[in-house]
């Protein structure tokens, strides 16, 4: 059954899970997904944890939507989202090349210097024992396909360098970025709209996973005092990197912004939906429930 409205007894199949290094994470963005629906009355609502028989588990559930709650590889990449593009089922949320791009930091920094988007100077290294850092320090250390701040390291000396370098995988690609220190504002924008901006003051030094998903402490400010004009400029830049590599549902864009300097970070595609997740803290301060907002993506995707 492929209907193309939305009806509390239509079929939604929540996937979650996955297997990435941020399964944990998608497991709990899944999970209030899945109470968020139920409770809104879409009785019919069922969670399903990604392995490598998802065809096999779609074909036996026959789901009117899929509502894509992974994260990392396999769920944000563009790879699930072709296995259901190829199955003919309805998902929320970017499709193949949009979540590629947005998922390959090297690529999507690409998009944003073509589209005149200021980012911090970078360059590609391959991880070995004796690589010499590109930039005087501090420099940032990032793994180009992962997220929720894994495999992202600050690093301030020499003696630091060696040590990462000798810990990471040799040969393997990361992106290297002279350090930009500022405050992270990150600017939501759903279905082609910017709705709004939040500024994270992390508990640690950076908003890595320990500060994402382990603590109390961080804090968050919707509608955060900063520069009219930055505010104009990153609003723009989000816009923009949504609609050209043509993402669809929301995304959340991350940026450092210092006085009257920013730069880009990069572009989610599958912002996470857990407690400490931004989008549904920015969608609330617009109106906007957690389970509207749930409807309006399902809305997008039933409607494409």
């Amino acid at each position: 059954m492929n209907n193309t409205m939305l009806h509390k007894k239509m079929k939604i199949a929540v996937l979650a899970g996955g297997m990435s290094d941020e399964r944990e994470v998608s497991l709990e963005t899944g999970g209030v997904i899945k109470k968020v629906l139920l409770d809104g009355g879409y009785s019919n609502t069922v969670f399903v944890d990604v392995d490598h028989n998802l065809d096999r588990k779609l074909r036996k559930i026959k789901p009117d939507v899929v509502v894509n709650g992974l994260h990392g590889t396999y769920g944000e990449d563009g790879a699930v989202q072709g296995l259901l593009e190829m199955m003919s089922i309805a998902y929320t949320g970017s499709g193949v090349t949009a979540s590629a791009v947005s998922m390959d930091k090297i690529i999507s920094r690409a998009v944003m210097k073509y589209l005149k988007i200021k980012i911090a100077d970078g360059c590609t290294v391959n991880i070995s024992k004796n690589l010499d850092p590109p930039y005087e320090f501090p420099v940032v250390l990032k793994d180009p396909f992962n997220g929720s701040s894994r495999g992202v390291y600050i690093i301030r000396s020499e003696q630091e360098w060696k040590n990462r370098v000798e810990n990471l995988k040799h040969g393997a690609l990361f992106l290297c970025e002279k350090y930009f220190k500022g405050r992270e504002i990150n600017v939501s924008v759903l279905r082609g709209e910017v709705i709004g901006d939040v500024e994270i003051v992390p508990a640690n030094e950076f908003y890595d996973y320990e500060s994402k998903y382990l603590t109390d402490k961080t804090k968050y400010i919707v509608d955060p005092d900063y520069s009219d004009k930055v505010s104009k400029e990153i609003w723009k830049a989000s816009l923009e990197m949504h609609q050209f590599i043509g993402c669809k549902g929301v995304t959340r864009s991350d940026f450092m912004v210092n006085a009257e300097e920013y730069v880009m970070l990069e572009i989610n595609t599958l912002p996470g939906m857990t407690a400490h997740s931004l989008v549904p803290m920015i969608a609330k301060k617009r109106g906007i429930s957690f389970l509207k907002l749930m409807e309006l993506l399902i809305e997008e995707a039933l409607t494409e």
